[in-house]
């Protein structure tokens, strides 16, 4: 009923989008069928009993944004690929360290900037009554041979692609259309405000959205199906790992990860002892040596050629 009345879409923000994704045929077995069509924008009817009327969508268009964690995607990842998550875009950046702001945002331009967009207007309906239809905003003639090349391209990797990428270079041509349509009108609402909104999708914006599948999105795609599925121990294992070459550390000491250190997924000595136990039979490091008295301590002599290997 939300989507019959939004005209311009909806748009759905999870903090947590595995739960989302888990309970989507909780209260009815076509719930996902349903989210798998507001991908497209195209007409939907929805019959129900209670409802003297079909609810009567004239273009199905839902956003959807939030995160999640790696151990709850790897269980997503475990399905039957209908399609659903290669419609996403996946992000798992690199982790960078935090720093403060020095300088407030522009945020007064950025409001007006986005104003903008959320002015633009639909086409005017042809019959009083009957639903507002779209605006369309074609490719620029000059881009058909890059549309042409890039989906024979995204084509050949799909051919050499397994699992979840399969369907992500499926979906590429597409994602990269939409893209360029997205970036056309941020262009267009960070620009003079006296310009009108564009009609067509431009070469420069069709490049920048296949380099970004091609070269952002795509290797992202890859890490999170390809990480996600990479047991627990085996990414606490690559943390630990990571954390020994930068602090060129001799030994690994379990309380000192525990209290003062605290890697992400590192928090607790049981699973800290079994990264270790994945670095030990890596040859990383040696077989722990437990100390006396209550304290206990356990600690990994780290192996002398791993901080010898060239960088």
């Amino acid at each position: 009923m939300l989507a019959a009345a939004a005209p311009k879409g909806l748009l759905v923000a999870r903090d947590e989008l595995a739960g989302w994704l888990r309970g989507m045929t909780n209260y009815n077995d076509s719930g996902r069928a349903f989210w798998l069509e507001c991908y497209g924008g195209r007409p939907y009817s929805v019959d129900r009993q209670k409802n003297p009327e079909p609810i009567r969508i004239p273009r199905l268009a839902v956003s959807v944004t939030g995160g999640t964690q790696p151990e709850k995607l790897a269980e997503l990842f475990r399905d039957a690929d209908d399609g659903l998550l290669a419609r996403f875009l996946w992000f798992w950046p690199a982790t960078r360290r935090f720093r403060l702001a020095r300088a407030a945002p522009a945020t007064d331009w950025a409001i007006a900037a986005l104003d903008r967009l959320r002015c633009l207007e639909t086409a005017v309906a042809p019959k009083p009554g009957d639903p507002q239809p779209p605006v369309f905003v074609r490719l620029v003639d000059n881009a058909l041979p890059m549309l042409e090349s890039f989906g024979q391209e995204m084509q050949d990797n799909l051919e050499n692609a397994s699992g979840l990428m399969r369907s992500t270079f499926g979906k590429a041509r597409g994602t990269a259309l939409r893209l360029a349509l997205v970036l056309e009108f941020l262009w267009w609402c960070g620009g003079a405000a006296a310009e009108p909104p564009p009609t067509r999708i431009s070469v420069e914006a069709f490049a920048a959205a296949t380099r970004l599948v091609r070269d952002y999105f795509g290797p992202m795609a890859e890490r999170c199906f390809g990480d996600a599925a990479i047991p627990k121990e085996d990414r606490d294992a690559g943390a630990l790992a990571r954390w020994i070459i930068k602090t060129g550390a001799t030994e690994v000491h379990v309380r000192q990860l525990q209290r003062e250190v605290r890697l992400p997924g590192l928090r607790d000595a049981t699973a800290i002892k079994a990264a270790a136990e994945v670095l030990e039979h890596a040859g990383w490091l040696t077989a722990p040596t437990i100390g006396k008295g209550e304290a206990r301590k356990v600690a990994y002599r780290v192996n002398p050629r791993v901080h010898a290997a060239p960088r």
